[in-house]
């Protein structure tokens, strides 16, 4: 009776054994990934001061200087627009108004409005932590105080005092006789709370108007920048921007009594909050002080001695 119930026991055991085996040494299956997992929030950005955002975006952002110099204090207000029309496309807009006093009473205050800007952004992601970007734009030389009769307050708030009160890398909006066309690109590293940003901008001025004051038919610029910044905490960051711009074809200055101005080096610095007010709404205002590293604007002998406050104030939706 005994050896009837032990031999189908030992059957059973010998045959289920390689499956128990297998069931013991096979790998879990991975779960599957949930459909609606939320995708992981992107680094943060540190935006520049006066150089542009890597990033193709809707944008309105109110930039405004305040610039303390030994000749003149000129305020000027720029208003930036952008709107995506493309996933990487945004179409970009630029206005603005310069106030100027000047401190001999000889030459007075004045208010003018300055060239506007339209142009295109194209940003190219090369990666989780590194961007690019393509500009192009012209300006549309309606400026005041342009023509060969202008008005002289006018005329001297745009020149030179709105160049070098914003560093000398927006030129194409203060020379108000000028048609430029300009082309530009950016490239950005970002990833651990930090931000590196270079960026380089070719400008081509064209004279329709005004050769009786403007004597140099057409000019060439370049300017350059390089900003780091750095998140101590989510909501704030440090940056520091060093800029240099380059005349690389203006008579005007390669002959006249000060060729200091060809080229022109400025560092600025500061901090910028930065709120999340939405879904997809950033409010991400910042304050800072720009100084000339050389002439004209610097602190060595002859220099102007500019000392730039920026509060800028960019809506990002």
């Amino acid at each position: 009776m005994m050896k009837k119930l032990v031999a189908p026991c030992v059957s059973f055991l010998i045959s289920a054994a390689p499956a128990a085996a297998w069931a013991q040494t096979a790998p879990e299956a991975a779960p599957a990934p949930e459909a609606n997992a939320p995708k992981p929030a992107p680094a943060p950005y540190s935006l520049p001061w006066m150089m542009r955002g890597v990033v193709p975006g809707n944008v309105v952002r109110l930039d405004t200087v305040f610039a303390f110099s030994k000749p003149r204090t000129t305020v000027p207000v720029l208003l930036f627009g952008s709107y995506k029309i493309l996933p990487n496309l945004a179409a970009i807009v630029r206005l603005g108004v310069i106030h100027n006093r000047a401190e001999d009473p000889k030459v007075g205050s004045g208010t003018a409005f300055v060239n506007p800007a339209l142009g295109v952004m194209y940003g190219l992601p090369l990666g989780a932590s590194v961007k690019a970007s393509f500009f192009a734009a012209t300006t549309i030389p309606v400026g005041m105080g342009g023509g060969d009769t202008p008005n002289a307050a006018a005329r001297s708030a745009n020149l030179p005092s709105g160049i070098f009160a914003r560093a000398s890398m927006d030129n194409a909006l203060f020379q108000i006789n000028y048609l430029t066309p300009m082309v530009g690109a950016d490239i950005a590293y970002i990833a651990n709370g930090f931000t590196v940003q270079l960026e380089a901008t070719l400008l081509e001025l064209i004279r329709v108007r005004g050769a009786a004051v403007d004597k140099d038919a057409a000019r060439t610029n370049l300017t350059a920048g390089l900003h780091a910044g750095y998140f101590p905490i989510p909501q704030l960051s440090i940056g520091a921007e060093l800029r240099y711009q380059y005349w690389i074809a203006h008579e005007t200055i390669e002959k006249g009594p000060d060729p200091s101005a060809v080229d022109h080096w400025t560092l600025g610095f500061g901090p910028r909050a930065h709120f999340k007010i939405g879904e997809k709404m950033w409010l991400r205002p910042g304050v800072s002080l720009t100084m000339g590293l050389d002439l004209p604007t610097g602190f060595s002998a002859g220099g102007q001695e500019y000392k730039i406050v920026q509060v800028d104030v960019p809506f990002a939706f």
